[in-house]
């Protein structure tokens, strides 16, 4: 299978004009999450794999740094499809060992056309191979043991396949962080705070059509609110 990316930061490059025009453009708000519920179990159409996430102080709450097993993930039951703008903030809380361990799970489906939350007993354990083999995307922005710089990755599934890493911002505990990744006819944008962190162009072969949003973190407390999701044309 062929992969194609188009390196956004190349000057001159037209695709880049293009992304930077729709990255902040306003589509139609198809679902919007604020976490406004008493502290405890989760709302309807949420649940999560590992650690146990819940809700507290108004927030969606994990605390995967030192209990085991130290990874959790957590899904919206609903699918989503098409072009999409993502925007949710996040902070890390802890992480002993400075993983400050912050990932997005996009467009995530089986390949045997089974719903996640069917095959959720698979996954109880949250083990991070679990979700290879499946179809979407991960986004993920990391301490990896320094604060600064940053260090991002995008991968493709199934495979784990890596389509773009780079160590550049930051990736700090105790500060808020505001993610904002578009996906819009093959360009895929990830932006935090305002700051482009890189854009992909990929080949037809590696577009995910629909599928579920997922949160995901590995040795680390925090929290994630504000999920707005957006359709584009």
């Amino acid at each position: 299978m062929k992969r194609t990316f188009v390196n956004l930061f190349f000057p001159g490059v037209v695709v880049a004009l293009l992304f930077s025009g729709f990255a902040f453009g306003q589509g139609n708000v198809v679902y919007q999450e604020t976490f406004d519920y008493p502290d405890g179990v989760l709302p309807v159409n949420w649940w999560s794999e590992g650690v146990p996430a819940e809700i507290r102080g108004g927030r969606l709450f994990v605390d995967a740094d030192c209990i085991q097993p130290r990874v959790s993930t957590v899904w919206l039951n609903r699918e989503f499809s098409g072009n999409i703008i993502v925007t949710f903030d996040v902070q890390v809380v802890s992480s002993a060992d400075t993983s400050n361990n912050i990932n997005l799970f996009l467009l995530y489906s089986d390949p045997s056309g089974k719903p996640l939350i069917e095959t959720r007993e698979v996954r109880a354990n949250g083990n991070y191979n679990h979700y290879h083999q499946l179809n979407g995307y991960i986004f993920t922005q990391l301490a990896n043991g320094q604060e600064i710089p940053a260090r991002f990755r995008f991968r493709y599934n199934p495979g784990f396949i890596l389509l773009h890493e780079k160590f550049e911002y930051e990736c700090k505990a105790g500060i808020k962080y505001q993610v904002h990744i578009t996906v819009k006819n093959g360009l895929v944008e990830y932006r935090v705070n305002g700051e482009r962190i890189f854009g992909e162009m990929l080949d037809a072969a590696y577009i995910h059509p629909k599928g579920l949003v997922g949160f995901r973190t590995f040795h680390t407390a925090l929290w994630w609110d504000n999920l707005k999701i957006e359709q584009l044309k």
